[in-house]
């Protein structure tokens, strides 16, 4: 029995600790796939894999490798929230972690020379074990640190791709003129291996996965930006809150003025008019969201645009709370941001809903836009006309972030002067 597909699978978890999984049983049936998939080496290769090399064992077994290669490419995208692209390259860093590991295993055979000191000895356990050692420490130190990112990948196609095939000629080199050669030969074609490989998984996990540095840069920036915001809208809404309260207590305290007077329709309507403030008030479920909204509400209320939104704020249970704040801020500043640019007050217009759809959540906004500044896209995203390109347009990177951080998927376009954008994310099982 192989135990190549086996190896291959523990390996591609070893770059999974930043994935969401469909369903846990669906790992149970991918790694029994795997097993039934290595039983069938022996009977299909095994009678004419010998000492000797040849063009066709070579083929064969390089069918067998690409055969696990692709059907745990599969498995994976089948089990988790990956594109068919992230999964393709966690299975390629799976697979340098089981090559990997089995030099090292092949190394320490030779140099320690098993076969005088311990001629008892199961290698199969010394290989499980090495393999096991391997995977621990690459999770620990990079493993559960790496998160791949398909925009990346598509930064850097041609690094991958490169990476992949260098990959691919080191299995190939193995087994042409390593293996199965005398012991000088192996240890050094064993090291120059391991040497190759190890350089092949950090380029291909340097040009796929997020720059962490980076992206705690720009959340930093945002989170000082979104603060700043924060405090300055509570200290605004409060004084117009206190404003609003006193001019209701004279409004009241004229209504039952002891001169007899009757209350004109004109003092009634100030008083309807000073108290519609508290309709921003919202109660969706969610306190983190009902902030949001409420502030962003009493916004829209000052400076008269038409905020509607019907929200299931328990649907959103399961994000973080500061991820939700950046979420929906940036959702609704870029949205208010459009909708004071209208001279018309009628399509002063923000509409925003939030619901769930079986084991999705559905996000979806719309607003008008001044047909001046129209959304200029491009790759699908709207760019910032800004001169500072730098410290604008991060609020729609954000966006972008959160929505992938969650495996959803985000769309935005623009017609006939409406902006509207889309979210759709998988809400993970209890």
């Amino acid at each position: 029995m192989s135990l190549v597909t086996i190896e291959l699978f523990f390996g591609m978890l070893v770059f999974c600790a930043q994935v969401t999984w469909r369903k846990r049983w669906y790992l149970i049936f991918a790694a029994a796939v795997a097993f039934a998939y290595d039983w069938m080496y022996f009977p299909l290769i095994g009678a004419i894999d010998n000492d000797s090399v040849s063009a066709l064992t070579i083929t064969l077994k390089s069918l067998y490798y690409f055969g696990s290669f692709a059907l745990m490419v599969i498995a994976l995208h089948w089990c988790a929230y990956v594109t068919w692209l992230e999964s393709l390259v966690i299975a390629v860093a799976g697979y340098a972690v089981q090559h990997l590991s089995y030099n090292v295993y092949a190394l320490m055979m030779n140099v320690l020379d098993f076969d005088r000191f311990a001629p008892h000895l199961n290698y199969t356990v010394v290989h499980i074990v090495m393999f096991a050692l391997m995977c621990l420490v690459i999770y620990a130190f990079i493993g559960r640190r790496v998160s791949i990112d398909e925009h990346k990948i598509r930064a850097r196609y041609g690094w991958v791709v490169a990476c992949v095939a260098a990959m691919m000629l080191m299995v190939v080199f193995s087994m042409v003129f390593v293996q199965r050669k005398p012991m000088e030969v192996q240890t050094v074609g064993f090291l120059y291996d391991s040497l190759c490989m190890t350089l092949m998984l950090t380029l291909v996990l340097l040009a796929s996965t997020n720059d962490q540095l980076r992206s705690d840069l720009i959340a930093m920036q945002q989170a000082d930006r979104l603060k700043t915001q924060h405090y300055e809208m509570a200290k605004e809404n409060i004084e117009q809150i206190n404003i609003r309260c006193h001019d209701i207590r004279k409004l009241v305290g004229s209504l039952y003025a002891d001169d007899g007077r009757i209350p004109t329709p004109e003092m009634i309507r100030e008083v309807e008019n000073n108290i519609r403030i508290y309709d921003s008030m919202f109660h969706t479920g969610n306190d983190s969201l009902d902030v949001l909204l409420t502030e962003k509400g009493l916004y829209c209320s000052r400076h008269g645009i038409v905020f509607t939104c019907m929200a299931d704020g328990r649907s959103l249970d399961f994000m973080e709370r500061s991820d939700l704040y950046s979420l929906f801020g940036n959702i609704l500043d870029n949205a208010l941001e459009s909708a004071q640019q209208i001279e018309d007050a009628g399509k002063r217009v923000v509409n925003l809903s939030v619901q769930r759809d079986g084991g999705l959540l559905v996000i979806h906004e719309e607003n008008y836009y001044d047909a001046a500044r129209a959304p200029i896209f491009k790759n699908g995203m709207p760019v910032t006309t800004k001169s500072d390109k730098a410290n604008h347009g991060l609020g729609t990177r954000s966006i972008a972030w959160q929505t992938r951080k969650y495996h959803g998927e985000l769309t935005m376009k623009a017609a006939d002067g409406v902006f509207s954008l889309g979210i759709v994310i998988p809400i993970p099982a209890e």
